[in-house]
């Protein structure tokens, strides 16, 4: 898939012949540039490293190349090995050497197109056929890593903690293999199985992995086939189709008003678990448009009506998550320019959550998901996220828009100090109303008195 900067770099840089003759430099190492290609596995710049070493970083398990070595991962190789022994006993025996000579022969033949992937430039010792290897055992590891999980055997070998940190180092940009190269060895054990594998396809499988980090609601196949696990989360946060088209996107908007503020002018927070991760909206319920939004307040489902809504699909936070947004937000920069939907999404949770009291109302409704973090964890991880969002373009224009233009009218002011003095919870309300029950009681006891006085004197 060629990307935005594939275009720039042909259209704007002259040939290499005319440059050695305005300026110095080494042809070989422009032709060796990675920063240019069609590369679908990127490194992360330097600057947004530095940000946060760790969320970039994988702490249990190297997959492919980039981290391949690292002594303080040395320790899963030897999970790597067990599990390579254990998929092998998958295949009839006397099939299991056929097999894996197959697969090895089938990544030979494409280790270039593999090499191509990565936007990384190797270490001279990394040959092709060292790369094989890497890639064979990670492949056969993956493989029977989702397997276990999906048969509910790991807990015989990880612990929970594991499981979660494997999970995690699956999902960085740096540490990804093309996805095709798993689907082909998945193919390869099903069509030799000494024993009944599931059913359903691969793809179907890794949703079901990543199900757990809540970032999507339902399994949906895409048009478009993604090419390593990270894209297919991205892709799974969007299934509708409408998000992957750039004429979605307009210029960048920041929402200045957080959830507290937004729920005091009157627009309440639905949760809705049945969209995909950044299919928000916003809207006001007919037929009273939000004006009597003071009575929202009041303990009776049937006064939704009054209420302006923006429904937000839940949002698990933890530390896993959050590491994995960071992940795709830099992902996106590099692969989707022109579609930057979850930097976009990232943006508008960051305006949403800046006090505890907004996390506190957030859960209450909830559209947030605590996990094992409190609430004010929840605003110094949403306020971390903030650091990485990094765009021109959003496709909530729309509905920030309207949720400006909602808490700058007059009406909704003058509705947000009446809820807020008279109705700012049950009981305030309740007396509230009691009390303008007794002074209509009031008026008219008055009134008929002075009616019956006056009758008199007649």
């Amino acid at each position: 898939m060629a990307t935005a900067a594939t275009t720039a770099h042909s259209t704007l840089i002259p040939p290499l012949d005319m440059l050695e003759h305005v300026i110095d430099f080494d042809v070989k190492d422009l032709e060796d540039s990675t920063l240019f290609g069609n590369h679908m596995i990127y490194t992360v710049p330097s600057k947004l490293r530095k940000m946060d070493e760790e969320a970039f970083t994988p702490q249990f398990i190297s997959i492919g190349p980039i981290h391949f070595g690292k002594k303080e991962l040395n320790e899963m190789q030897q999970l790597k090995y067990m599990y390579f022994k254990f998929f092998c006993s998958r295949i009839l025996n006397e099939e299991a050497i056929t097999i894996m000579k197959l697969y090895k022969g089938f990544l030979e033949s494409r280790v270039k197109r593999i090499r191509e992937c990565y936007a990384h430039k190797f270490p001279a010792e990394t040959s092709n056929e060292k790369l094989v290897e890497i890639v064979l055992l990670d492949a056969v590891f993956i493989v029977e890593h989702l397997l276990r999980e999906r048969e509910y055997i790991h807990q015989y070998m990880l612990t929970n903690y594991v499981r979660k940190g494997i999970q995690r180092d699956l999902l960085l940009l740096e540490n990804q293999l093309p996805l095709y190269v798993l689907e082909e060895l998945y193919n390869y054990a099903k069509a030799s199985a000494s024993r009944d594998l599931p059913c359903y396809e691969f793809r179907e499988l890794t949703h079901h992995y990543f199900e757990s980090l809540g970032l999507y609601a339902e399994y949906s196949e895409s048009d478009y086939k993604a090419v390593h696990f990270l894209d297919f989360v991205w892709r799974s946060c969007a299934p509708d189709k409408k998000f992957l088209h750039k004429e979605l996107y307009a210029k960048h908007a920041i929402l200045q008003v957080n959830a507290s503020k937004l729920y005091e002018g009157g627009v309440s927070f639905k949760c809705v678990d049945d969209r995909c991760l950044i299919d928000v909206t916003f809207g006001t319920m007919r037929p009273f448009n939000g004006n009597l939004l003071c009575l929202g307040c009041l303990p009776s489902s049937c006064l939704e009506n009054f209420k302006a809504l923006l429904m937000l699909p839940p949002l698990k936070v933890d530390n896993a998550t959050v590491t994995v947004l960071k992940n795709l937000m830099a992902y996106e920069q590099n692969h989707y320019p022109d579609k930057p939907f979850i930097i976009g999404y990232v943006s508008l949770w960051c305006s949403l959550v800046h006090t505890k009291e907004d996390v506190e109302l957030l859960v209450e409704k909830e559209c947030i998901i605590r996990e094992q973090v409190s609430d004010k964890e929840v605003v110094n991880l949403v306020k971390d996220l903030s650091k990485h969002v990094i765009s021109s373009k959003t496709c909530y224009h729309k509905v920030i828009r309207e949720l400006t233009l909602h808490t700058k009218s007059g009406w909704k002011k003058a509705m947000e100090t009446v809820r807020r003095v008279y109705f700012r919870d049950t009981w305030r309300g309740s007396s509230t109303i009691v009390g303008i029950f007794v002074l209509i009681f009031t008026v008219v006891s008055f009134y008929r008195n002075i009616h019956a006085l006056v009758s008199k004197e007649n």
